[in-house]
């Protein structure tokens, strides 16, 4: 393609044969042309061209190089890669690259139409796979769905069991305090309930021996008061015996957590001996009250039973109260009930007059709305109609099918509407419009057409450049990354979609002594290493004219920033890049070609000084 583009140059684009002002109007090859010289190839026989082209292509030689060829007059040497030399000594080094591209496009496209049947129909068989897998995916989806639903549901009814297990246990650790106190609880009252009973004997038995009833009569004041002394006696024993079971179960605890306390155990055993003592004591104290009141229960029973009567008879009283009550309640809802009914029949009354009322205005209303319409409508009052229109009244015609029939035929003569006489012209105006709209549509259509696929011309291109380019910076990276660490191993990843187009980037480093690991990973140092490696495998791969570093080195210690000196003079003689480097470092700074650095001789003026470090060394060595 370079080849042809240099031989013909700017005449490629003229047309073939017609009136064109540029144009090969075709020449046949004479047996008098000149024959080429040795080594060199027609060009005709390396193309496939209209036959206008004949004739000059057969006059063009190919070469690898440019010899010194001789060539006749009309004769051109063109090379592979795009050289050109004519008989008078003209010579193009360099020429027709646009012209070469466009044959390159074309007979790429060429190939890519030969292609594209059995690759359209490998993406159509993808497409089934595709949507198999699809439909296959969603199946296992929906069933892993049933499947975390039915765990969810298993692991709900677990907690639940779990939670039913330690309630159930709590219960039965409750219950089991329950029991435990209500044994001692029965414990503490098993005493106090013999001593209980003991007074109760002995109550008998001073009951059987009192005098008669009528010398009590003056007693029963002191008695109570005297019971009355009893009681608060036998509430304070209760209390001191609830007080003596509280200390017991202490002394049960502390008993039990005296196998840890050694020190404190003696302690402990001579203030429990001590409570022993006084709990003897409170002992003979209750016995001797116990006998001092051995004969008020007869007393307070006889107190009791007077009293029980006084309270049934004040029972039967309020009994009777409340009977009356009841009685006077009843009565009182039986006269509400009716005061309520009056009042709704008056009400439905007042409300039965006003619906009278409002018919009687709407029918007088009415009554004026008719002779209204019979005014607008027959020019007449309602008692003139039949004799106006000339019907009878004794006929009763039904007025509700009468309106009926003359509402439908007005409805029909609304629904006829005006008569349209621009309707044939609206319509051929209409069927025009929509043509020139389906034109529209299918011209659109193709020109979307066009335009997806040249998209996916560029796509296919996009992406086979990008993978190329990939390729070769992929591979400068893991040389560079090995140059800059020492070793190691390190390459780019293109994740998140298969699509190179629509790919991120990923870079994946692993330097020695460490594991693969992605760059975020790494250290300050190592990233900056892992960097400047893929900076200079761009270069390498794409070269441009200048390159500025800004404190590539800052973050780097004395022995890398000597690595990344060696790596930038590699750099500087494997390209013809300039490489502006911005740095504080001294290092770095020694191992440039040239400094420039910006000083302050006098305070406020600033002055820009170069070194020109490549002459200096020029210099110390002629000396």
């Amino acid at each position: 393609e370079r080849a042809l583009a240099a031989a013909l140059g700017d005449d490629i684009e003229a047309a073939l044969g017609g009136d064109a002002p540029r144009r090969w109007a075709g020449s046949e090859m004479l047996p008098g042309d000149p024959v080429l010289a040795a080594g060199l190839e027609r060009l005709l026989d390396h193309v496939e061209a209209p036959a206008a082209l004949t004739r000059r292509l057969a006059q063009v030689g190919v070469a690898e190089t440019d010899d010194g060829q001789t060539l006749a007059v009309g004769q051109r040497l063109v090379t592979r890669d795009g050289k050109l030399r004519r008989w008078d000594g003209y010579v193009a080094a360099s020429g027709g690259a646009a012209a070469a591209e466009r044959l390159l496009r074309a007979n790429r496209l060429a190939e890519i139409d030969a292609q594209m049947p059995p690759l359209e129909q490998s993406v159509a068989d993808a497409l089934v796979t595709r949507d198999a897998a699809v439909a296959e995916v969603e199946a296992q989806r929906t069933a892993a769905e049933q499947a975390r639903a039915a765990a969810a549901s298993a692991e709900r009814s677990a907690r639940d069991a779990a939670r039913a297990g330690d309630a159930a246990a709590g219960a039965i650790e409750r219950l089991d305090g329950q029991r435990e106190h209500l044994a001692e609880r029965l414990g503490d009252l098993t005493p106090l309930l013999a001593a209980s009973t003991d007074a109760v004997t002995a109550a008998a038995q001073a009951l059987a021996a009192l005098p008669e009833a009528s010398h009590l009569a003056e007693e029963v004041d002191g008695a109570r008061q005297v019971a009355q002394a009893a009681g608060e006696a036998v509430a304070d024993k209760r209390a001191e015996a609830a007080t003596r079971a509280r200390e017991t179960a202490a002394d049960r605890e502390r008993h039990a957590a005296a196998g840890k306390e050694q020190g404190d155990w003696r302690t402990r055993a001579r203030n429990a001996e001590k409570r022993l003592a006084e709990t003897a004591e409170r002992a003979a104290d209750q016995a001797a009250e116990r006998a001092a009141l051995a004969g008020e229960p007869e007393r307070l029973a006889e107190v009791i039973e007077a009293l029980e009567r006084e309270a049934a008879a004040s029972e039967a009283a309020v009994s009777a109260a409340a009977a009356a009550e009841r009685d006077a309640e009843q009565a009182v809802a039986i006269a509400a009930n009716a005061l309520a009914e009056a009042g709704e029949a008056f009400a439905q009354a007042r409300e039965a007059r006003a619906g009278a009322t409002a018919r009687a205005e709407a029918q007088a209303a009415r009554r004026a709305d008719f002779a209204a319409q019979c005014g607008d409508l027959f020019e007449c009052p309602p008692p003139l109609l039949p004799e106006r229109i000339g019907f009878d009244p004794a006929e009763r015609a039904d007025p509700e099918a009468e309106k009926a029939t003359l509402d439908r035929l007005t409805a029909e003569r609304e629904r006829i509407g005006p008569v349209n006489l621009v309707a044939e012209t609206e319509l051929a105006e209409l069927d025009e419009g929509r043509g020139q709209a389906a034109a529209e549509r299918d011209e659109l259509g193709q020109a979307i057409h066009r335009l997806r696929g040249s998209i996916g011309s560029l796509n296919r291109e996009g992406r086979v450049r990008l993978l190329d380019a990939f390729a070769k910076v992929d591979g400068h990276f893991r040389a560079l990354f090995r140059t800059l660490f020492a070793g190691g191993e390190a390459h780019l990843e293109l994740v998140e979609s298969d699509d190179p187009l629509e790919a991120g980037l990923e870079i994946m480093a692993q330097p020695p002594g460490k594991r693969l690991s992605a760059l975020t990973l790494l250290s300050g140092g190592e990233q900056a290493l892992t960097a400047i490696a893929l900076i200079f495998a761009l270069f390498l791969t794409n070269p441009a004219p200048v390159c500025v570093l800004d404190e590539v080195d800052a973050p780097l210690d004395d022995a890398n920033v000597e690595r990344f000196c060696e790596l930038l003079e590699r750099m500087t003689h494997a390209t013809d890049t300039r490489y502006l480097i911005v740095t504080h470092n001294a290092v770095t700074m020694a191992r440039m070609h040239r400094l420039y650095g910006v000083t302050m001789i006098e305070q406020g003026v600033s002055r820009l000084v170069s070194v020109d470090l490549g002459g200096a060394e020029e210099l110390l060595a002629a000396e």
